[in-house]
């Protein structure tokens, strides 16, 4: 078997078509790459807004279901904005413009990837799991993103299992390689922003949550932020890969390739051809008789001049001396004058580059110059443009509402929250004097005093001591001390008063009967309990 059969049977070598997959992206026209991402950032926001909210609110349940049609349709977004953006790369492969995108192809991509892109989020990670058909499963919705772009009447999902069953041997090879260049770029994107924050400390010294503590970034924010930049660099080439795939896969019964092939080599020919004949064809478009045309000094001159003024030849003439005028001109008139110069060429340089842009994106936006009929007819390529623009914007509108509707959500809950306060619950050892103030303790002593509930009354009016205390600065409230570590702490600070230490054992010994050694407190204990504490606010 001769070594090009072979090569046709077992397709290009899996390096060197990751090679023509980084060349095919750097060949791809830019509204290539603003397809992608134009599809691809807002799902990926979408997407961590959504995993962020429903792990950390606690009220999720509430919008639930808003969110979650919001990300599917966001996923629906994305998945017709890759198939304009691998239509392109295909058109960019065979030479040829691509097929104007009408309101029906719109609509009828939108339509296949719609039925078929959710699937694979079941079926993937199964795949994955028992290992063995993952790489047919990938590379089915891979063809199916790149061939249901709504041009072929044939179905796209025989299309997708005819491409995925071609050149097993490559594609195994091709996205293991690709799985191992994405585990490195994610260590890459995860240690950047591993260390941006303490880059921030060490140079301009902000101070943030990740830089007090390395364990602050072991979260499944900062893990989804990671994956879902390592998608936006990675992607678009496992994108390009399977476009050169199924391109080939299809031109190996088509021959579309070869006629890629010739039409560059036509195109090619033609150029050359014609500056050939511009180099050899004798000029005869004047008379024999007529004279030459000379040029005029003066113009000349000027030309010379206007180029020897530009900024590159600059360095090589010798310093001009200063006008007459000029030198009578203070240092501060010829520093104004040269800002003013200065600040001319800047906002007309802006406004040539905006200028520029605006015709670049007015060619972008503009359709091609197509052979119109005679008579009137419906222009579809500006209808289905102005369909498209109008769902964009009410896509946008849908978002901006969902955002303002959670936004509010959120706003009526924090105030309700700020509105109910936490009340501590005394059964519990994690309690701390300092999670209420004073008067918050007592509160809740007389709540449940007046409930019968003495031991917990008890246990409040001593939150509310320590409280005190802590206030007046004669204890250090904090959750790892005991009651016998502020016992120590208020002899230290307040050795001269006899009084408040006399009153604060007395109650610290009925807490610990009543709490820890299961005393019964009646009324007069709690009484007493109480007549200390005001001994202690007074002393």
């Amino acid at each position: 078997m001769s070594a090009s059969r072979q090569r046709r049977r077992a397709g290009t070598p899996a390096l060197d078509l990751i090679e023509e997959a980084v060349a095919l992206l750097r060949r791809a026209p830019a509204a290539a790459h603003l397809a992608y991402y134009l599809g691809a950032i807002p799902f990926w926001l979408g997407l961590l807004y959504f995993l962020s909210d429903m792990s950390r609110d606690a009220y999720a349940a509430s919008h639930l279901a808003d969110w979650s049609l919001a990300v599917a349709l966001l996923y629906v977004w994305k998945k017709t904005w890759q198939t304009l953006s691998a239509a392109k790369l295909r058109a960019t492969l065979a030479g040829t413009p691509d097929t104007p995108w009408t309101t029906r192809r719109v609509l009828r991509t939108i339509a296949e990837q719609a039925a078929i892109q959710p699937w694979g989020l079941l079926l993937r990670p199964i795949a994955a799991v028992i290992t063995l058909p993952f790489v047919w499963i990938s590379a089915f919705y891979q063809n199916a993103t790149i061939l249901g772009d709504g041009t072929s009447d044939e179905s796209t999902t025989a299309r997708a299992i005819a491409q995925a069953k071609l050149w097993p041997g490559q594609a195994h090879t091709a996205i293991s390689m690709l799985a191992v260049f994405t585990l490195f770029v994610w260590l890459n994107i995860a240690a950047a922003l591993g260390a941006a924050p303490f880059v921030l400390k060490s140079l301009l010294g902000i101070e943030t949550l990740y830089s007090r503590s390395g364990m602050a970034f072991l979260n499944t924010t900062f893990f989804a932020t990671t994956i879902a930049l390592t998608s936006l660099a990675v992607d678009p080439l496992r994108k390009a890969i399977f476009v050169l795939r199924c391109f080939r896969g299809i031109a190996s019964q088509s021959g579309e390739d070869l006629a890629a092939e010739l039409r560059r080599f036509s195109r090619a020919a033609i150029a050359a051809l014609l500056i050939a004949l511009c180099a050899l064809a004798p000029n005869q478009s004047r008379a024999a008789d007529e004279p030459q045309p000379t040029a005029n000094p003066a113009e000349l001159d000027h030309r010379i001049r206007e180029v020897l003024e530009r900024r590159e030849y600059a360095w090589r003439a010798p310093r001009e001396k200063a006008a007459p005028a000029a030198a009578k001109k203070s240092w501060l008139g010829t520093w104004l004058d040269g800002a003013g110069d200065t600040i001319v060429k800047f906002i007309s340089g802006a406004f040539d580059q905006l200028g520029r842009f605006v015709r670049w994106m007015r060619d972008l936006i503009s359709p091609p110059s197509l052979p119109t009929p005679s008579g009137p007819a419906i222009d579809w390529v500006g209808l289905s443009k102005a369909v498209l623009v109008i769902l964009g914007a009410a896509l946008v509108a849908v978002l901006t509402w969902l955002l303002v509707r959670t936004l509010r959500q959120r706003r009526k809950l924090v105030v309700a929250a700020a509105a109910a306060p936490i009340v501590p619950d005394l059964r519990s050892e994690d309690v701390v004097a300092d999670q209420l103030p004073e008067d918050g303790w007592l509160v809740l002593a007389r709540e449940h005093a007046a409930r019968g509930e003495l031991a917990l009354a008890l246990r409040a009016a001593w939150l509310a001591s320590l409280a005190h205390l802590g206030q007046r600065e004669l204890i250090r409230i904090a959750r790892h001390k005991s009651n016998r570590d502020y016992e120590r702490e208020l002899r230290r600070r307040a050795r001269d008063r006899t009084p408040l230490l006399d009153a604060f054992d007395d109650n610290l010994l009925s807490v610990e009967r009543a709490w820890y050694g299961r005393h019964e407190v009646s009324a007069d204990s709690y009484a007493r309990f109480a007549k200390n504490h005001e001994r202690i606010r007074e002393s």
